[in-house]
């Protein structure tokens, strides 16, 4: 490729809410004979990161003696779906790692709904629950989709220093992912790698946790030590995005993070304290790792029941 096309990453840190939309999915033609899964209730479902999200899957009529439900994800690129769980209606086998953390609700005997517990970033995506009954089938298609929110990052040597590889490394090492076009229009960002080209995205952590302080005039290796003292690690940049927007984090010190670099989060804007009329996160840049002037944000990992 001729020339190098820089530009600075724009990341999306998924929320503490899952959504799930719904549509039912039949083939293009329809065929003779009785008709067993229920169109999907709900639009939406909300769910806790890292909690249990329930995909819905329910038969309106008893199915023939020979069936089974097959659940699958749909991976992007690949000619066959991925199984994560088949049941004949007494017993269920799940299938890979995704099926280690998914089991079936069995509200009733016509309850086929998924449950996937401790909800992970690769999680994301679409999902096919299939009803087989000799050779016919029939299938609900689900989207199980994690939102967030957008923030810019660039590293310390500047803007406009990252290609799309480079850009989607910065996303991931910060707990987050390229942002979709989609998401980069809410996020009203501009001028930034996605993951569909120039434009991005961040990524959800697979626990629950908690940002905090440790004042001090503490060098970078003196931070990490700090947290570590306290059953925690430096926090990223992610974390302390996501505290300050789903936590309400807001704190007049600059602290170190895990990249080298210092911010701080407001909330509620005011006189000196970053001296701009928006909330956000502030920047002091990418100080000396040697220069005892700041505290550090600490995170710390809560495993959600």
């Amino acid at each position: 490729m001729p020339g190098r096309i820089t530009l600075p990453a724009l990341c999306h840190l998924l929320l503490p809410w899952t959504f799930i939309f719904h549509k039912s999915l039949g083939n293009s033609a329809p065929h003779p004979g009785p008709h067993y899964l229920l169109p999907p209730i709900h639009d939406v479902i909300h769910s806790r990161r890292g909690a249990t999200v329930t995909l819905p899957c329910v038969l309106g009529a008893s199915p023939p003696p020979s069936y089974k439900v097959r659940w699958s994800k749909v991976e992007p690129g690949h000619l066959r779906d991925t199984t994560v769980l088949i049941t004949h209606g007494a017993y269920a086998r799940g299938y890979g790692p995704l099926g280690t953390r998914g089991s079936l609700r069995r509200g009733h005997r016509l309850d086929a709904s998924l449950v996937i517990a401790n909800v992970r970033l690769d999680d994301e995506g679409r999902y096919r629950c299939q009803l087989i009954h000799g050779v016919d089938d029939e299938s609900v298609a689900l989207t199980l989709y994690l939102e967030g929110v957008v923030f810019p990052y660039q590293p310390s040597r500047g803007r406009y220093q990252f290609n799309y590889f480079e850009a989607k490394q910065a996303c991931e090492e910060q707990d987050g992912r390229l942002a979709t076009d989609r998401q980069l229009y809410q996020g009203q960002g501009r001028g930034l790698w996605t993951e569909e080209g120039p434009e991005v995205r961040a990524g959800p952590m697979d626990k629950e946790g908690r940002v905090f302080f440790v004042p001090g005039r503490l060098t970078l290796s003196e931070a990490h030590a700090a947290c570590r003292r306290r059953g925690a690690v430096v926090a990223k940049v992610g974390h302390l995005y996501a505290a300050w927007k789903f936590s309400g984090l807001d704190r007049c010190d600059g602290g170190w993070l895990a990249d080298g670099s210092v911010r701080f989060p407001i909330t509620t804007p005011r006189p000196r304290c970053g001296g701009l009329p928006d909330p956000g996160v502030r920047s002091f840049g990418f100080p000396r790792p040697q220069q005892a002037a700041y505290g550090t944000y600490c995170y710390a990992e809560t495993v959600v029941a």
